[in-house]
């Protein structure tokens, strides 16, 4: 909760620092159509699924991300972009209404996505050489839940907990916002925030009810069905393990260090605004 309040606090606050005195002179330095970007991120994440309790803000589950991506701004209002991620993920049924479930997960998984950021207001803005942006885009993500057992690892998608082979390559969706913090020259530093929704439910291997033990190997059946580890009796085939009704997802807060690669263009338009 502390981080995710700091970084929201950080970015509300940038918006009302005042601008610099030298926006007229760092014209030269606004980002114009045809110019590349390179940047790398640093993110903390939330999962969002059957695992956790909405609301709970005192049993966060906070992971990590690390990104890189690469972007060409197209007008003075939108940059396609495309981005390859690295995010770890967990949740486990302790500190939730369903805690005698006592499931859990962790996975680190990569994903990749392109779409568009499209500024607020226009990088040619005379008074206004920071804007907020909005974004969104489709990719893909690879799922690889794995839990614990008696001090061993184990992946949970080839065992068939739930007695399906669900896709562990599913369809993306991502948006989101950001705001640059920081102009130089040819860095800068955003604050962003997504949100990625995962056209599945299967991000934490669960999402449907108990299978028939019986057709099970014996270790995957005592990854399915967790109780016994707590003194409780199993659950019967067919009762709810999980909730279908809704996809899982998982939010970002990342800090983004961006790089204005220099091109020949790039540098000729530079030179005609010093002129």
């Amino acid at each position: 909760m502390f981080t995710y309040s700091f970084l929201l606090s950080a970015g509300l606050l940038s918006l009302c620092l005042p601008l610099s005195a030298n926006a007229q002179r760092a014209a030269i330095y606004q980002e114009q159509p045809g110019t590349w970007l390179a940047s790398v991120s640093l993110g903390t994440t939330r999962y969002a699924g059957d695992m956790n309790e909405p609301g709970d803000f005192s049993h966060l589950r906070l992971g990590a991300s690390v990104a890189l991506s690469g972007a060409y701004r197209l007008s003075t209002h939108a940059v396609l972009r495309a981005e390859a991620q690295l995010y770890y993920i967990y949740g486990s049924h302790e500190h939730t209404r369903i805690d005698y479930n006592n499931l859990s997960f962790h996975s680190l998984n990569p994903d990749v996505w392109a779409g568009v950021q499209v500024d607020l207001w226009p990088t040619t803005h005379r008074t206004r050489p920071r804007s907020p942006y909005l974004l969104a885009g489709l990719g893909l993500t690879y799922m690889s839940p794995k839990a614990t057992y008696q001090g061993h690892e184990y992946d949970l998608a080839p065992m068939h907990t739930e007695g399906v082979d669900y896709n562990r390559l599913p369809l993306i969706i991502r948006y989101g916002f950001g705001y640059p913090l920081v102009t130089d020259k040819r860095w800068r530093l955003h604050l962003e925030g997504t949100y990625t929704h995962v056209m599945s439910d299967y991000l934490d291997d669960l999402s449907t009810v108990y299978p028939d033990f019986s057709q099970m190997s014996s270790l995957a059946a005592a990854l399915s069905d967790r109780r016994s580890e707590i003194g409780l009796p199993p659950n019967r085939p067919g009762a709810k393990r999980g909730n279908s009704d809704k996809n899982d997802g998982y939010f970002i807060v990342s800090v983004r260090g961006v790089y204005v690669i220099r091109t020949r263009w790039d540098r000729g338009y530079r030179r005609s605004r010093r002129g």
